[in-house]
């Protein structure tokens, strides 16, 4: 012993952390949370309840765009704002050559002159489905007769819906075309006050073109019923003419069963970081859609907050703890299992 040290009885042991060993190892491995951080079971409850929660969400909506053959995203993405807003208009079927001939850049044709062409493309496009009703069903001459009478008298009812609102469609193809001017602009993008005043425009011109479009839908539809009542029985039980699928038609039905699929996918727990990711991503191009920072854009502060409820759910285990991931994870972690002789290596 040194002279002054103290007796061994008295020294102060240096303590070092114990290894882990091979059992705790496994343990911590095998754990859904890592090592150095720890959740509590009621926090476990509330994520899983969380996951339950929008998945519910989403199925129910997909349930109800499926049981409906009458909805369509179309209103939606004819709402949309913002800097990505033609992106989505893209995808829109132009009605009756609305945007051709309403919302062309032509300066040779007078705003009159663009409504009168527009109505009159409307009245031959029914005349040319007129032609292919008679032609699909057979009609006899009787039919035909009655069929060209019905036409007649909606066509009639187009040209008094155009007189009534004359004056309001021309002024909208003045203004619009006041609008696009304004936008080629160098100012319009530099000053904000100029920004502003030209997407408050450009919604209120198509919030007019929206509610113009829903009336000669509504007129339209009541043009089918009318041709739809001419045949017999016999005809009646033939498989409806089959309408010609649209841009817009391929992205409700992609929608759909998106939604139900990302719905079903969380409520049962399989496979929950992906289908969190995609429920996630599908929620911020609804947000894109109407950006809640843009001045004139409807509110989707809710379809944020449930995106970032999203993204915290795919970054937990959430799927492992009351769902089919649990399975998956056990088979796939069987499979991984290190052989004998192998180093256990230690995953945080």
């Amino acid at each position: 012993m040194m002279r002054g040290s103290p007796p061994a009885s008295l020294r102060i042991r240096r303590c070092y952390p114990r290894p882990p060993t091979v059992s705790s190892r496994r343990f911590e491995r095998n754990s859904p949370v890592p090592s150095r951080y720890s959740i509590s079971l009621a926090t476990v409850v509330m994520l899983v309840l969380l996951r339950l929660n929008i998945g519910w969400h989403f199925f129910g909506e997909g349930m109800k765009h499926y049981a409906d053959p009458g909805w369509t995203s179309e209103p939606t993405l004819r709402a949309a704002t913002g800097p990505l807003a033609p992106w989505y208009h893209a995808y829109l079927p132009d009605f009756h050559g609305f945007e051709e001939y309403l919302h062309a850049d032509d300066d040779a044709q007078t705003e009159a002159q663009a409504v009168r062409a527009w109505i009159d493309a409307i009245g031959n496009d029914w005349d040319a489905d007129r032609q292919a009703f008679v032609n699909y069903y057979g009609l006899d001459k009787d039919q035909q007769r009655q069929a060209k009478a019905v036409l007649a008298s909606f066509q009639q009812r187009l040209r008094s819906w155009a007189g009534r609102n004359k004056d309001a469609l021309e002024t909208h193809v003045h203004n619009w075309r006041r609008q696009q001017a304004a936008e080629e602009k160098p100012a319009s993008d530099e000053v904000p006050f100029e920004r502003q005043r030209v997407a408050t425009t450009e919604a209120v011109l198509r919030g007019e073109a929206s509610a113009w479009r829903s009336e000669l839908t509504k007129l339209e539809n009541e043009y089918d019923d009318a041709l739809t009542g001419l045949l017999t029985d016999d005809q009646k039980d033939q498989k409806p003419i089959a309408r010609p699928s649209t841009s817009i038609d391929v992205v409700d039905g992609i929608m759909t069963y998106f939604i139900l699929v990302v719905g079903g996918l969380l409520l049962v727990g399989l496979f929950t970081r992906l289908a969190s990711l995609a429920g996630a991503a599908f929620l911020l191009s609804v947000v894109m859609m109407q950006p809640f920072w843009v001045s004139d854009a409807l509110p989707t502060y809710n379809q944020y907050v449930e995106m970032v409820a999203l993204l915290v759910l795919a970054t937990t285990p959430v799927g492992r703890w009351a769902g089919l991931d649990f399975f998956v994870h056990r088979l796939v972690g069987r499979s991984n299992r290190p052989t004998k002789g192998s180093s256990d290596v230690f995953e945080s």
